[in-house]
């Protein structure tokens, strides 16, 4: 569907047609009969219109609202325009930006007026904003003057969006004038702007009821969608389904002979793991022996061994029980060496006195 860009003064209006064709008007009494002969004179039968306002048609100024929803802050501006926007006498349309604190009001007639007249003629209205945020889209960082032929509008512009709005009066100092043609510049580029957005109440009624219109054969086609796809979804599950049973079938008695070797295998690490045990905790008696036999004195010797659980038990005689006692103290292997029982002497008949001792200690060389 084709463009057309409208920007709607006190007296005049400029349309920007597709291809860059422009029209221009003063007489704008009758706005319905206005949109008419501009349509007969475009020759476009079916368009989408976006119409831009130029003070003193409409009005932007900062407001300062307590914290609250963007429908409930345009509300409470339609409400109190008087208050907020000065001049404003009749019914006004409000529209406030969610980025800023900005605020526009429309005399609601006016709008009726212009949302009707393009109706009437049959094109479709995409939007109709402040030619103010046209311009600051245009304009570089800073502020602005723009000479209307009632008004001099004073814009500030932040990063391509209307900071601020003032108007002055003709005797006012003017900073920064522009050398944009404010008619045809907000014409030509209304229809990429959609901030501070003015809509009738009666126009966001049928909005309201396309959009939900549009919602619930959405939501239809969404269902439909889900029911087909829960159906093919069905279809290939059960296709999936047979193919598993019969590929299951083909390879079972490989998956028997596999489970036997799987069971033989484990069988087998089983074993293994059980003699790894018996090896690494088997103690290791010829290390201890050899300790046992440089430790112990030269007249010593044994005359019984034990050992239980990782308590071991040396039976023996020598001159020096005492000696022998060291002695298995300083064998690493061995911890809480201790007599397990009396020491008793014998004595020889050529007068040699010989100790029978009995010693016990925890085994710790247990592990290789």
């Amino acid at each position: 569907m084709k463009s057309i860009g409208i920007a709607l003064g006190v007296d005049r209006l400029v349309a920007v047609l597709p291809g860059g064709r422009r029209l221009e008007t003063p007489d704008i009494a009758d706005l319905r009969q206005t949109v008419a002969d501009l349509k007969k004179q475009s020759g476009v039968a079916q368009a989408r219109v976006s119409v831009a306002l130029v003070p003193p048609l409409v009005d932007v100024r900062r407001v300062r609202l307590p914290p609250m929803s963007s429908e409930e802050r345009r509300r409470v501006l339609e409400r109190d325009a008087a208050r907020h926007f000065v001049g404003a006498r009749d019914p006004q349309t409000a529209a406030i930006d969610r980025g800023s604190s900005l605020g526009a009001a429309v005399s609601t007639r006016l709008l009726e007026e212009v949302e009707g007249a393009i109706a009437a003629a049959g094109w479709r209205l995409a939007v109709v904003v402040p030619a103010q945020v046209v311009w600051a889209a245009l304009l570089p960082d800073g502020e602005h003057t723009i000479a209307l032929q009632q008004v001099i509008a004073k814009v500030e512009v932040r990063q391509r969006r209307l900071s601020s709005h003032a108007r002055l009066r003709p005797s006012d100092q003017h900073v920064h004038p522009s050398h944009i043609d404010p008619y045809f510049a907000a014409a030509k580029h209304v229809s990429g702007v959609r901030a501070l957005s003015l809509c009738s109440a009666t126009r966001r009624a049928q909005v309201g009821r396309v959009d939900r219109k549009i919602a619930m054969l959405l939501l239809a086609a969404a269902g439909a969608c889900v029911i087909v796809a829960a159906g093919i979804d069905y279809w290939g599950l059960d296709r999936e389904l047979a193919a598993l049973r019969a590929r299951r079938a083909e390879i079972a008695p490989q998956v028997v002979v596999a489970m036997r070797m799987r069971d033989s295998l484990n069988a087998l690490t089983g074993l293994t793991r059980t003699l790894d045990n018996v090896v690494a905790t088997t103690p290791r008696w010829s290390a201890f022996f050899a300790d046992l036999a440089d430790d112990l004195p030269r007249d010593a010797y044994l005359t019984g061994f034990e050992a239980r659980g990782d308590t071991v038990i040396v039976t023996g005689v020598a001159s020096d029980a005492a000696g022998v006692l060291r002695g298995l103290q300083q064998i690493p292997a061995l911890a809480a060496v201790h007599a397990d029982g009396p020491i008793r002497q014998d004595i020889s008949p050529n007068g040699v006195v010989r100790e029978h001792f009995r010693f016990a200690a925890r085994w710790g060389g247990a592990s290789p």
